[in-house]
Parts: C-alpha cells; sequence; structure tokens
C-alpha cells in the first residue's frame, strides 16, 4: 500500500491541508472518540484559540480532555460520549461552540457529483477543514461508523486521501471517491439519518466569504 500511496500523494493535485492535518493529527483515546480526536486535528490545524491545557501552559491547543470546556458540557459530556461516540449532528454541535462555523451535509441530500463538489472545493480553500462521518464497512474496514478528517484529493485518479485518526488500526489511505460517497450515505442507527460531512471554517474567514 505504501509503495502506491506515495506517488498518488506526490502527483496530487490537491494537498494544501495535508501538512497541518498531519502536524496535529491524534489519535482517538477511545474507540468511541473519533470525531473528538478528528475534531481536535482540524481546530489545531486551523489555528483556532484553544482553552488553557494545564500540561502545556502558557502554550495553548486542542486535546481530546479541553475540547470539553462549560459551553459544550451543556448539551455534551465526555461520558455521553465515551458510551455513545458521536452522530454528525452531535459532533457539529461540539465543533461549533468554538470560534468556527461548522457546515453539516448529509450525503443523501446530494447526489455522488455534488458531495463530490462539496469535499473538493472545502480542500482547494486554505481556511476550511473536512470532517467525514462514514461507514467503515464499506471500505471494507473492520467497524462501522467512524470520523476522520480528509487531507487531499487526486482528480486524475478521483481519489480522497482519509488521515484515519484510529492511526493505532490503519494508515492514511486513498479512497475512491464512488466507495467514499456511499460510505458516507448509509444511515446512522443512533441518529436515524445518513452519514455525511462537516465542513468548518474560522468565524473571520466565513463572514469574509460571505461578504465577497
Amino acid at each position: 500500500m505504501l509503495s502506491t500511496a506515495i506517488p498518488l500523494f506526490e502527483s496530487a493535485d490537491v494537498k494544501g491541508h495535508f501538512w497541518t492535518i498531519c502536524r496535529y493529527c491524534v489519535s482517538e483515546k477511545l474507540l468511541t472518540y473519533c470525531g473528538v480526536a478528528s475534531s481536535v486535528t482540524v481546530l489545531n490545524s486551523l489555528g483556532i484559540e484553544a482553552p488553557d491545557e494545564p500540561q502545556i501552559y502558557p502554550y495553548k491547543m486542542f486535546t481530546q480532555e479541553n475540547i470539553f470546556p462549560d459551553a459544550v458540557l451543556h448539551h455534551r459530556r465526555p461520558l455521553d460520549v465515551e458510551k455513545g461516540g458521536n452522530t454528525l449532528e452531535q459532533l457539529a454541535s461540539i465543533v461549533s461552540s468554538f470560534d468556527v462555523q461548522v457546515d453539516t451535509h448529509f450525503a443523501d441530500a446530494l447526489d455522488e457529483g455534488g458531495c463530490r463538489d462539496v469535499l473538493v472545493a472545502a480542500l482547494q480553500s486554505s481556511d476550511q477543514r473536512v470532517i467525514i462521518d462514514f461507514n467503515r464497512k464499506i471500505l471494507h474496514q473492520t467497524g462501522s461508523g467512524h470520523f476522520s478528517p480528509l487531507a487531499a484529493y487526486h482528480s486524475g485518479e478521483d481519489r480522497f486521501l482519509l488521515m484515519d485518526v484510529g492511526r493505532y488500526k490503519l494508515p492514511p489511505c486513498w479512497v475512491k471517491a464512488q466507495v467514499l460517497y456511499n460510505a458516507l450515505t448509509g444511515v446512522d442507527l443512533t441518529s436515524q439519518k445518513s452519514r455525511g460531512c462537516l465542513i468548518i471554517t474560522p468565524r473571520e474567514a466565513s463572514t469574509s466569504h460571505s461578504q465577497s
């Protein structure tokens, strides 16, 4: 897999997110913390102001502990996530507690081309990041629902680079757009809605986009 992954990355035409995602990518500390680990990764990669972290004070960085300040605890507790993970909307509610705009896209509301367009446009933007909610089984992986960030797109191969936060389990991998779309459109049994993606933009950048 590594022998094919390196040439794909070298020839990929959309990969600006990779270096910051790679720098800040963390492994989920629990099997149900994939959404939390993905959120920590993208918030740090965007340079969003983080809560204090005693272990690295006076420096600041999002961790899988300090991402639960009071504003988040009012509607989502670590214990809730530990027991059952997050739905797409629940993860959006956590991330949107910080200085970002979160756009939630349910994949079954888009056709394959529309889904590709949403993901590629975000990957082409320097001030946006993507977290996907997908079914591992469609990718022939062990497990079911899972969150991870995307970091690149190869238009020639029509593949997305998935940075799996289950890093103890799987390395980053290139996924065909059609396969990824199928993995996003499955129903989350908890929410009874389709899976999909979150597009995350700093509020300042979001405002400037809306005014332009």
